[in-house]
């Protein structure tokens, strides 16, 4: 499930950028999903690169365009996959990600929104594709506790197919500071909790900086420090284009 779990990303400067109309608002970096979504005629390309010690991933894609003024459809393909297993491997062979947003509740205050995703099974490497379509289901929200910092976090399970019916349940809890109105960070942390006992909890904490280049543009430098064995540490950065 490793498609789900980087290339489903974060909602920063929840107060200041919701507020300006015409100024992107992407969902990367991070773990978390924002809960905005892009308005209808808007499309949003997202494209990134994150690296840990055994794999690379180049660039992490995702497409966003607005189908009303709640509703959002959302494409996503993790590229390029270098593994360093042994040795180099390159491969083009993940799965394709389709789904869609949809804002429940929205105000000043919080906001609710309802992620559902689902692979496509088009990968012939079987260390990135799952074989199988593989739904995800989320709960997104955030929360303003001042006027240039949020809480934000999702609720998110999925199933897949691995030898058994495997469920995953992905919380994610953070902060974000909007220190100017170009300039933000975010801290977050998130667990992925497997069903099956062959399989160990995922532990991380990942934070990052933004930079609003222009009202279209936005680019991001994230990390993440895996807390367990099983948790792998990573480095990334992107661009996020709005057009």
């Amino acid at each position: 499930m490793k498609y789900f779990h980087k290339v489903t990303l974060i909602f920063l400067f929840t107060g200041t950028v919701a507020s300006l109309a015409d100024t992107i608002v992407p969902d990367r970096p991070g773990f978390s999903t924002g809960t905005y979504t892009v308005q209808p005629k808007n499309l949003n390309i997202e494209l990134g690169y994150n690296y840990t010690k055994n794999n690379e991933t180049l660039p992490l894609v995702v497409l966003r365009t607005g189908l009303s003024n709640k509703l959002e459809l959302d494409i996503m393909y993790d590229g390029f996959n270098i593994n360093h297993n042994d040795q180099k491997q390159l491969t083009w062979s993940a799965d394709f990600i389709v789904g869609i947003k949809y804002r429940l509740y929205e105000s000043e205050l919080y906001n609710l929104t309802f992620m559902g995703l689902t692979s496509l099974p088009v990968g012939d490497n079987r260390n990135i594709s799952s074989k199988n379509i593989t739904p995800l289901i989320g709960l997104l929200w955030d929360y303003t506790l001042y006027e240039d910092i949020s809480l934000f976090g999702t609720l998110q399970g999925s199933t897949y197919y691995d030898n058994e019916r495997i469920y995953d349940f992905q919380p994610a809890i953070g902060v974000s500071l909007a220190h100017t109105d170009k300039f933000g960070t975010y801290l977050e942390y998130y667990s992925i909790i497997h069903s099956s006992n062959n399989q160990d909890t995922q532990q991380v904490i990942g934070g990052g900086f933004t930079y609003l280049l222009s009202d279209d543009i936005q680019l991001d430098i994230n990390t993440g420090l895996g807390l367990n064995s099983i948790s792998d540490n990573s480095i990334g950065f992107g661009i996020a284009m709005q057009f």
